[in-house]
C-alpha cells in the first residue's frame, strides 16, 4: 500500500498548461528531455496542448501523462508514461522535475517512488523501462539502488552542449520494486511522508540514497 505523503500524481489538466509551458522553455529542465526539444514557444504550447488532450473514445491509451503535486509547492515535475502494452504489462517512464530550486536528490527519488507505485499498484503493470543520459547520474543512480538493472548502454547517442553522451537503458520488475521497498521500508515511509523544502533537501540523504 503507498503511504501517504504532501507528494502526489494526478492527472495533467488544461489549467497545467502555463506552468509545463514555463518549464519547457528552462534550459536546464530541456537539458534532460529526451530527444529534441520544441523550438519556439508555439510549438512548446502545440506540444503541451497534444500531451494534455484528452479522447473519449480511446479507452485503452498508449501513454499517461501526469503531473507530479505537492501541498507545498504546488505543481513540482511531470510523469510521462509511454509506449504502455496493456498485455505485455510494461512501460518506458520519463520524469522531470520542473521547479528548479527542488531538482535535488530527495525530491527526485520522491517523485520516483510515487512514480514506480503508480505503474505496479495503479496500473498493474509488471515492467517499467528508463533511458538516462549518462551525465544525468542524479538519476540512475537512484534507479539502480531500487533494484532496477542496467540492460543497454546507446554509446554517443545524445548531443548536448557540444558533446556526444551515452544514453543508459534501464528495467525495473515489479518484484525488484517490492523487494526495495520491503528492504527499505522504514526509510522511505520517513522520506516520503514528511514535507520535501530546500531545508530537507540539503540534508543527507536517507541510507537509501547514500
Amino acid at each position: 500500500m503507498a503511504v501517504k505523503s504532501k507528494t502526489f500524481l494526478r492527472r495533467a489538466e488544461r489549467e497545467d498548461l502555463d506552468t509545463v509551458v514555463s518549464w519547457m522553455e528552462d534550459p536546464d529542465f530541456t537539458q534532460f528531455l529526451y530527444g529534441d526539444p520544441a523550438r519556439s514557444p508555439r510549438q512548446i504550447r502545440e506540444t503541451i496542448v497534444q500531451m494534455l488532450g484528452r479522447s473519449a473514445g480511446q479507452t485503452v491509451p498508449g501513454a499517461l501523462y501526469l503531473v507530479i503535486d505537492s501541498e507545498e509547492h504546488g505543481p513540482i515535475g511531470m510523469l510521462s508514461l509511454q509506449n504502455i502494452s496493456w498485455r505485455n504489462r510494461a512501460c518506458t517512464l520519463d520524469l522531470y522535475i520542473g521547479q528548479k530550486h527542488l531538482r535535488n536528490r530527495l525530491v527526485a527519488a520522491v517523485a520516483f517512488v510515487r512514480a514506480m507505485e503508480y505503474c505496479f499498484e495503479e496500473l498493474n503493470l509488471h515492467r517499467v523501462g528508463a533511458f538516462i543520459y549518462a551525465f544525468n547520474e542524479r538519476s540512475w543512480r537512484i534507479l539502480e539502488k531500487s533494484g532496477a538493472v542496467r540492460e543497454l548502454v546507446l554509446p554517443k547517442h545524445v548531443a548536448r552542449d557540444g558533446q556526444l553522451h551515452d544514453v543508459y537503458g534501464y528495467g525495473l520488475l515489479r518484484s525488484e520494486f517490492e523487494a526495495f521497498k520491503a528492504k527499505h521500508a522504514r526509510s522511505i515511509e520517513n522520506l516520503i511522508s514528511s514535507t520535501v523544502d530546500d531545508r530537507r533537501a540539503s540534508e543527507t540523504a536517507p541510507e537509501i540514497l547514500s
